[in-house]
């Protein structure tokens, strides 16, 4: 007997290792975690969300790096990063989010973390970020080179960045001095900014996301706390305002647009504790719902939009390999299950 079609997506978690221009090592597969839920909108209608991990991973263990999508079918470009031991990383490369494989690009000319990356324009700028200090240089891939082409009005780590009508926006972050940022920045070219808005409550290592014309910042950092802050700010208009809470303090997660819902994944809960913790989010009605767990804790993990009905998170940190699942104090470490496909499915039964 058929039953309905749900619309459905598939969280896969990266555990093989892949070689300079080779194809994905395969591993064995991981077990799945299955769970039906309600999505929050407006008019709810059932989806089914599966996680599991993929066969295979990044080169290096990697966090806080800029990942940038390249157009549809295109490999992501990759640059940047905290490296374990907490170095920063200049290294840059193309994934293909498909199969994992990676291609060599030329170096940062400034290595950096804490680092945002969009496109705008049809070039790929890598925003601020940090190494010993904090960074103001936009970096710019361009002719298979990259290059120093501008600054931000000052130095900004631990930011996220969104591109909507032709301009890059700026949130959050860290300059080595205030607790956080509240200047929201915008630019055409990533060379000219100017102050686009202003967070009430300033934070960084956010979750943000765009949707219906204003980004939506999930939590974040302040003064070494997590906060539970839900804030909007009109692309239009340029007012920001406090608009709601998540379920409890949360910084460092991922949020990413899937089958037109927010997904919310991972993120730290303390500033040593890290949750495997997955959220629907509905703009509409402010309400968060559970929409089960990641295999592991992730946090600082980029998200990428493939398609409508498919994401990854790319990189991240993890509480290690040798821990419990959720302790209270693990330290955290640059995971090499580093990348999250959630691919859109039609299921029958």
């Amino acid at each position: 007997m058929r039953r309905a079609v749900l619309p459905a997506a598939v969280l896969l978690l990266v555990t093989g290792c892949t070689a300079d221009g080779g194809s994905a090592t395969p591993a064995a597969p991981a077990p799945s975690v299955s769970v039906s839920t309600v999505a929050p909108s407006a008019t709810p209608s059932p989806l089914h969300l599966r996680v599991r991990r993929t066969r295979w991973r990044l080169p290096q263990p990697l966090g806080r790096e800029a990942v940038v999508a390249q157009g549809p079918g295109s490999p992501v470009a990759v640059a940047g990063g905290l490296l374990a031991g907490n170095a920063s990383s200049s290294a840059s490369y193309t994934l293909d989010l498909a199969d994992g494989h990676v291609t060599t690009l030329p170096r940062l000319p400034v290595d950096v973390h804490d680092t945002a990356g969009v496109r705008l324009g049809g070039r790929t700028l890598v925003l601020g970020g940090g190494n010993a200090s904090e960074q103001a240089v936009v970096q710019d891939r361009r002719r298979g080179r990259w290059r120093v082409v501008g600054r931000l009005p000052a130095a900004r780590s631990d930011l996220t960045a969104v591109v909507a009508g032709g301009r890059a926006y700026v949130v959050g972050g860290y300059d080595g001095g205030s607790p956080a940022l509240a200047d929201v920045l915008t630019s055409r070219d990533g060379r000219s900014w100017r102050v686009a808005a202003h967070l009430p409550l300033p934070v960084r290592y956010a979750a943000t996301v765009l949707v219906g014309g204003a980004v939506w910042v999930l939590g974040g950092e302040r003064n070494g706390a997590m906060v539970d802050a839900v804030q909007r700010i009109d692309l239009g208009t340029g007012r920001a305002g406090l608009v709601g809470h998540l379920p409890r303090p949360l910084g460092h997660a991922a949020a990413v647009v899937l089958h037109g819902r927010v997904l919310l994944a991972g993120g730290r809960t303390g500033p040593d504790t890290v949750t495997d913790r997955l959220w629907w989010f509905s703009p509409a009605s402010g309400r968060f719902r559970r929409a089960g767990r990641l295999p592991t804790g992730l946090a600082d993990a980029t998200p990428v939009a493939a398609d409508p009905d498919t994401a990854y998170l790319v990189g991240g940190r993890d509480p290690g390999p040798h821990r419990p699942r959720r302790p209270a104090h693990p330290p955290l470490t640059p995971t090499r299950h580093s990348c999250s496909d959630t691919r859109g499915v039609s299921l029958r039964e």
